[in-house]
Formats: C-alpha cells, sequence, structure tokens
C-alpha cells in the first residue's frame, strides 16, 4: 500500500509534534537543580522511558512476544544512535548554552539523515529536497551565526560535540525506521529504550544522581522521560513510517524553533535580528517540503 497525500501529511504532522516536544529539552534540563551532571540528564530521560513503555507494551500486547521480532542490525544502530545522542547532545548544551547547541545539533542533522536514507534506505534525494534543506539548514546558521545578547556561548568542544550529536541523531532515525518493518511505533522505542538501559544504569550508578530525588528533580526528570521521551519517540517512530527519513529531519528542525522561543522567554537567551531571520528560514524551508510523495511514496507498514 502506497502512502497517500493525507498519510503524509499525518506523518509530517506527527513528526513536527514531536519535534516541539524536544525543542523543550533543553530548557528542561537548564531548569534542573544546580550541578546535574548533563551525562545523568540523558540517562534518566532513557531510563524512565523504558520504565513507561516496556511494561505498555507487555500489557497492551499481552506478553514479550514482540522482542523475538526485534531486529538485532536495527537495534544496534538505534541505540548507538541514542545514546551517543543524549551523552553528546546534553553535555554540548552545557557547554555552548541551549539555543546554539540545539540549533546546531539538529541543524545539522537533515544532512546526515539524507545521506543516510540514501545510502541505507535507498530514498531518493529530489532538487525540492534539497533546496527546502538548504533553506532550513542556512536559517540555523544565520540564527548561530547572528549571536544574541543573553548568556550564549561559542565553546569549540560544545560545538564539535553538536555535530557529534547531528549524526547519532540521524542513525537513532535510521535504527527506528530499520526497526520498523517488524514492530510498531512503541515497541520500536520500548525495545530501544530498554536495551539501552545496559548504558543508562552505570552513568546513574556511577555519577551523582542526587538531584533526582528533590522535588524539582523529579518533576524535571519525570518530564524528561515522558514528556521528551516516551511520547516524541513514539510520534516520530510512527511518523517515519509515512515519510521519508530526509523530510523527517529536515521537518525536526522545528526543534531548535521551539527551543529559541522557550530559552528567550524562560531562560532571557535573547536572539538578534539577524537570528530571528534565520527562524524564519527554518519556517520556510520546512514550508517548502513536498507534501506528495515524489515518484511514488513510502510503503505502508503494519507489522503484528
Amino acid at each position: 500500500m502506497i502512502s497517500s497525500r493525507k498519510e503524509r501529511l499525518y506523518g509530517v504532522f506527527l513528526v513536527l509534534l514531536a519535534s516541539m516536544c524536544w525543542g523543550t529539552t533543553g530548557t528542561l534540563q537548564a531548569l534542573a537543580p544546580e550541578g546535574a551532571p548533563p551525562l545523568t540528564v540523558g540517562s534518566i530521560r532513557i531510563t524512565l522511558s523504558a520504565l513507561i513503555l516496556l511494561p505498555w507494551c507487555v500489557w497492551r500486547d499481552g506478553g514479550i512476544g514482540f522482542l523475538r521480532r526485534t531486529s538485532l542490525p536495527a537495534l544496534l544502530v538505534g541505540v548507538a544512535g541514542l545514546v551517543g545522542f543524549q551523552f553528546s547532545f546534553f553535555t554540548a548544551l552545557k557547554l555552548t548554552g541551549v539555543s546554539i547547541g540545539t540549533m546546531i545539533a539538529i541543524g545539522a542533522s537533515p544532512m546526515f539523515a539524507g545521506a543516510l536514507g540514501s545510502l541505507v534506505q535507498r530514498e531518493p534525494l529530489s532538487v525540492r529536497w534539497f533546496i527546502s534543506t538548504a533553506v532550513a539548514v542556512s536559517g540555523c546558521a544565520l540564527l548561530v551565526l547572528g549571536g544574541s545578547s543573553g548568556p550564549m556561548l561559542l565553546d569549540p568542544l560544545g560545538i564539535s560535540l553538536a555535530f557529534a550529536a547531528a549524526l547519532f541523531y540521524a542513525l537513532m532515525g535510521l535504527g527506528f525506521k530499520m526497526q520498523g518493518a517488524t514492530l510498531n511505533d512503541t515497541q520500536t522505542i520500548a525495545v530501544t529504550t530498554g536495551t539501552a538501559l545496559i548504558v543508562a544504569l552505570p552513568v546513574l550508578l556511577s555519577l551523582d544522581s542526587s538531584w533526582i530525588f528533590t522535588r524539582a528533580g523529579l518533576g524535571i526528570s519525570f518530564s524528561l522521560g515522558f514528556a521528551t521521551m516516551a511520547l516524541p519517540m513514539s510520534l516520530f517512530s510512527l511518523g517515519l513510517r509515512k515519510i521519508y527519513l530526509r523530510d523527517a529531519y529536515t521537518i525536526s528542525l522545528a526543534e531548535p524553533l521551539t527551543a529559541c522561543i522557550l530559552s528567550a522567554l524562560v531562560l532571557g537567551e535573547r536572539l538578534s535580528p539577524l537570528s530571528i531571520g534565520g527562524a524564519a528560514l527554518i519556517f520556510c524551508g520546512i514550508l517548502l517540503l513536498p507534501v506528495a510523495s515524489e515518484g511514488g511514496g513510502e510503503p505502508e507498514k503494519n507489522p503484528a
């Protein structure tokens, strides 16, 4: 069955909604109790997401039979992307500030996703996609180069980690899309985050995680685990079934827009007029994406 225009629009909406949820992540980290290690922030997201989704899938599906349908290569790609993104992204935010870290990590991801989708998934890279992505990525560049009058830093290590996060982010989506051949959206995220616990739990136990058990820490931790991981990851995985990987990551540039708005309203990271113009370019780039599939559509998969 080939995805219709309506289904593609639904996929676009799901990815856009997931991106807006992700856009709250940096601000939530900034609101965490002072001294919270960035690695524990990423680890608690993975841990709580797994603790939420694994029992849900077992209850909904009447057992753990879905685990037998897991593709090991797809799982390894997804876990590597998920864990790598958490640790590089949150450390980058700590070093560069919420706006710049988010803009680089998410702004560079469409290029990596386009390359991975073309090489691994054989997705065509259309001229319109190149144009829309170039416009959106140019907007991210203006957001960064425009600077700000708030506490934003251009730390070389932080910027390098943000670019690494972009690659891991694209790998994560590729793993989700590959896993979608045999698992549904929540199963995909549950299996991936559950496996990632192998890395996340030792990090929580080895570093200072006492902030999680404070009143503010509990609220931030739950929000990170549910509102910025379990929910948006499931929405993103479902959206990937209906649109190309390349398009999903251009749409996900709505995340730095959300992050910029929140960081300005909550954290005082004010953007310059040039940066605001960059935000407008991101919006235009997303609007330029084709709604109808070019040269055919994405096969609709309905795993048992």
